[in-house]
């Protein structure tokens, strides 16, 4: 088990796509930009609140969807994922993020701390494939032309839990963007 604040993602509805690839899909629902990942413990409600203090001033932005990529490394994949455009508004979300844990004394166990690489895992990549075959099937069904330049809206950040297969929402901190405050009924 393991928890992380992220952007879930909805309606990429590419599972079929991927089916044609020798991995296991990611369930759609379970589709996520992790920003910061934090370990195994969950944060204190106060390091929580401090996360929904930092970011809620923070406007509403659209990142793009890049190219397929392997992860960790081509040559030795585990997962196949989307790229994500690394924007400034992005770092600053994720860099407001960690400053506020920081600043609660949370303990982060993110390996890849210093080596910010968004992406959205879409599936795990079965053992003792070729990642020449990968790459050649990935190309050969057109995946990177279904995938690429899709905008996505970054309007809240999420505390996830993740055990197993399944992905939950405890928290949700939204941005500021316009309107918003009307259409969901929020008071300032």
């Amino acid at each position: 088990m393991g928890f992380f604040y992220g952007v879930l993602i909805r309606g990429l509805n590419i599972t079929q796509l991927i089916k044609a690839l020798p991995a296991v899909p990611m369930d759609e629902q379970n589709h996520h930009i992790t920003l910061v990942y934090i370990g195994d413990k969950q944060p204190s409600d106060e390091a929580d609140y401090k996360v929904g203090q930092a970011v809620r001033d923070m406007p509403c932005f659209t990142v793009r969807t890049g190219q397929i990529i392997l992860l960790p490394t081509p040559s030795r994949p585990r997962v196949i994922a989307i790229e994500i455009e690394k924007t400034e508004e992005l770092v600053r979300l994720r860099s407001a993020i960690l400053n506020a844990l920081n600043n609660s004394g949370v303990s982060i166990s993110d390996r890849y701390i210093g080596d910010f690489k968004p992406h959205i895992t879409i599936a795990y990549v079965r053992s003792k494939v070729n990642p020449q075959y990968l790459v050649q099937a990935i190309e050969d069904l057109g995946l990177n032309d279904e995938v690429s330049g899709r905008a996505l809206m970054i309007d809240r950040v999420s505390l996830i839990r993740a055990k197993e297969n399944t992905y939950t929402e405890i928290k949700t901190h939204y941005l500021r963007c316009p309107g918003r405050h009307q259409a969901l009924g929020n008071p300032d």
